[in-house]
């Protein structure tokens, strides 16, 4: 199982950071190689809401199932797989700590990629890269969104 922990400060209030996490639209956006996303049901996330995601690696695509099981109102969302897929497991924490002006934005996930899924055509050092490069880029999104100017009226 491979663990990745990042800390990221956002300049930005908890209450923007919570409203990007809260909205699927940001899927595609937070994570590069992820072309779409859908959920059901449709509309904010909520505890119970399914994912099913449509990425890619190279020129192969590659699908996730996932759902959250947990929100904690502007403090932590968790999402955990679903069967079938790219990941034999996989489990997400992200945690908004409000420090002043920024916010502290905690992300963790624990995967493990699915062999039987993905077979022997894949180099699978060169995807294990490709997930946690795509891991790593979503706390910079994450970010990098978070902290845009609105535009003057």
């Amino acid at each position: 199982m491979t663990k990745l922990q990042l800390v990221t400060e956002v300049h930005s209030p908890v209450e923007t950071i919570w409203s990007v996490l809260m909205d699927p639209s940001y899927i595609p956006k937070l994570y590069p190689d992820v072309l779409t996303a859908e959920v059901d049901p449709p509309g904010r996330t909520n505890v119970g809401q399914t994912f099913h995601i449509t990425g890619r690696a190279g020129r192969r695509k590659l699908e996730i199932f996932a759902e959250t099981i947990e929100i904690v109102e502007r403090k932590k969302v968790g999402t955990r797989q679903r069967p079938g897929g790219l990941f034999k497991s996989f489990e997400s924490r992200i945690l908004l700590e409000p420090n002043g002006k920024v916010t502290n934005v905690l992300t963790s996930f624990n995967y493990e990629l699915s062999m039987s899924y993905l077979g022997r055509v894949f180099n699978m050092v060169l995807l294990e890269r490709l997930v946690s490069d795509n891991l790593r880029a979503y706390s910079k999104n994450l970010k990098d969104i978070c902290e845009l100017l609105p535009l003057p009226p």
